[in-house]
C-alpha cells in the first residue's frame, strides 16, 4: 500500500511539473463544451436564404412567398428570372433553397384545380435539404388550407366547415424526449464524449513508455518493480483527472446550456467511470505495446479517430455493412454514447444499458490485464539486458586480476 501511495504521488507530482498536459486533459473537453453548447445553443437552422422565381407572379403567389417570409426558417433574399440564375445563386452561396411557381399557378387555383409550387435545396447540407423540406411543406401546407378555407367561407360555409372539408382527418404530432426537435440534444453529448477520448487516450498512452525514454524508469522501480502495480496507479491518476473534466463538462451542458439530464446521479457516475476507466486502460495498453511515445501516441490517435462514425452515434451501426459493426465493437465509445444519451433524454435506468455497462467492464479488465503482462515482460527483458550490460563490463577486471 506505501508503495502505491508513493506511485500516486510521484505521478502527481510528474504532471504538476509539466501542468500544460493538466490543463490540456481538462480545458480541451470543457472548451468543447462550451463551443458545442454555443454552436448548437439554438438547437435548429434559421433565416435559410431563399430565392424566388415566379413565372406567374400574382397576388396568390406573393401571399405564398410573404408566409415563407414570416417563418423564422427562412429569408427570402429576393427574385430570380429562372432556374439556372437560382443554381448559380447557389453555387455562390446566396441562397440555400428556392420557390419555383409556374406560368399556369393562379389560373389552376382559379378552375379549382390543383397548383402546383417547386420547392428546391440544395442538399450539399443535408441539414440544410431536411430541413428546407420539412419546414416550407409546413408552411406550403398551411398556406394551402388558408387558401382552400377562404374559397370555401366566400361561397357561404362556416369556418368550421370549411376546415372539415379541408381537413377529413384531424390528427396531431408528440414527440417524446426532444418535442422541439433540439439537434443540440442529439450532438452535443457524442461530441465531447469523443473528445474526452481523444484526449485521455492521447496522454495515457504516453504514461508507461515515457518512463523508459525519458530515463526516469530506474527511480520508479525502486519505488516498486511490481509491473501491476505501476499500470493500475497510473490508470488511476488519469481516471481521476478525466472523472474531473467529464463532471465539469457534464455540468455546463446540464446547467449552462440546458440540455437535460434525466438519469440518476449513481448511474451517472457508474457509466462514466466505465467509459472513461475504459479508454484509460486502452491508453495503457499500447504505452506498454509500443516502443516510444511518438508511436504509442500516433497508433492509439488513428485507431480511435473513426469511432465516432463507428459508434453508431453520427449515423445508426444498422445502416453500416456488418464488418463495420463488428469493428466498432472495439471501441469504448461505441458502449457508451447512444446509451448515454438515452439515459440523460428518456432518463434510462440500470437495466437499460446493462448490455453496455459489461462490455464496458470487459474492455477494462481485457486491456488492463494485457497491460499488465506486457508491461512486466518488457521490464523483465530492460532488467536482463541490464545485468548482461554489468556482466560485460565485469568481465574484463576479474580477467585483468
Amino acid at each position: 500500500m506505501k508503495n502505491a501511495v508513493k506511485l500516486f504521488l510521484r505521478e502527481w507530482k510528474y504532471l504538476l511539473k509539466r501542468p500544460r498536459s493538466l490543463v490540456l486533459m481538462v480545458l480541451v473537453p470543457i472548451f468543447v463544451t462550451c463551443i458545442c453548447g454555443s454552436g448548437y445553443g439554438k438547437g435548429y437552422f434559421s433565416d435559410l436564404k431563399m430565392g424566388v422565381v415566379d413565372y406567374s407572379y400574382t397576388k396568390q403567389t406573393r401571399e405564398v412567398v410573404e408566409a415563407f417570409r414570416q417563418s423564422p426558417y427562412f429569408d427570402v433574399v429576393g427574385y430570380y428570372n429562372d432556374e439556372d440564375e437560382i443554381a448559380e445563386a447557389m453555387r455562390d452561396g446566396e441562397i440555400v433553397g428556392c420557390l419555383i411557381f409556374p406560368a399556369d399557378f393562379t389560373r389552376k387555383m382559379q378552375l379549382g384545380q390543383q397548383a402546383e409550387v417547386l420547392l428546391g435545396s440544395s442538399a450539399v447540407n443535408m441539414g440544410y435539404g431536411s430541413t428546407i423540406n420539412l419546414k416550407g411543406s409546413e408552411v406550403l401546407g398551411t398556406v394551402s388550407t388558408q387558401i382552400a378555407v377562404k374559397s370555401l367561407v366566400a361561397k357561404g360555409e362556416t369556418v368550421d366547415d370549411a376546415l372539415a372539408t379541408m381537413n377529413p382527418v384531424s390528427f396531431y404530432t408528440r414527440q417524446w424526449y426532444n418535442p422541439t426537435n433540439n439537434f443540440s440534444y442529439f450532438l452535443v453529448y457524442g461530441f465531447v464524449a469523443a473528445t474526452v477520448q481523444q484526449v485521455l487516450i492521447y496522454f495515457a498512452a504516453i504514461s508507461l513508455v515515457r518512463e523508459k525514454e525519458s530515463g526516469h524508469l530506474d527511480e520508479m522501480q525502486s519505488i516498486s518493480k511490481s509491473a501491476p502495480l505501476q499500470v493500475l496507479v497510473k490508470c488511476l491518476v488519469y481516471f481521476l483527472i478525466s472523472l474531473a473534466a467529464w463532471a465539469i463538462c457534464s455540468a455546463i451542458i446540464r446547467w449552462g446550456y440546458a440540455i437535460p439530464m434525466r438519469g440518476s446521479l449513481l448511474l451517472w457516475f457508474v457509466y462514466s467511470s466505465l467509459f472513461l476507466l475504459s479508454i484509460v486502460a486502452l491508453g495503457q495498453f499500447f504505452s506498454a505495446v509500443m516502443p516510444n511515445p511518438i508511436v504509442a501516441t500516433s497508433i492509439s490517435l488513428v485507431f480511435t479517430s473513426p469511432s465516432l462514425v463507428l459508434s453508431g452515434y453520427t449515423w445508426p451501426t444498422i445502416a453500416l455493412p456488418a464488418f463495420y459493426q463488428k469493428i466498432g465493437q472495439v471501441f469504448p465509445l461505441t458502449h457508451f454514447v447512444i446509451g448515454y444519451r438515452n439515459v440523460a433524454l428518456m432518463g434510462c435506468g440500470f437495466s437499460a444499458v446493462k448490455k453496455e455497462l459489461l462490455l464496458l467492464g470487459g474492455i477494462i479488465v481485457v486491456c488492463l490485464t494485457l497491460s499488465c503482462i506486457i508491461w512486466q515482460l518488457r521490464l523483465n527483458r530492460i532488467e536482463k539486458k541490464k545485468q548482461g550490460i554489468v556482466a560485460e563490463k565485469e568481465e574484463p577486471v576479474s580477467l585483468q586480476a
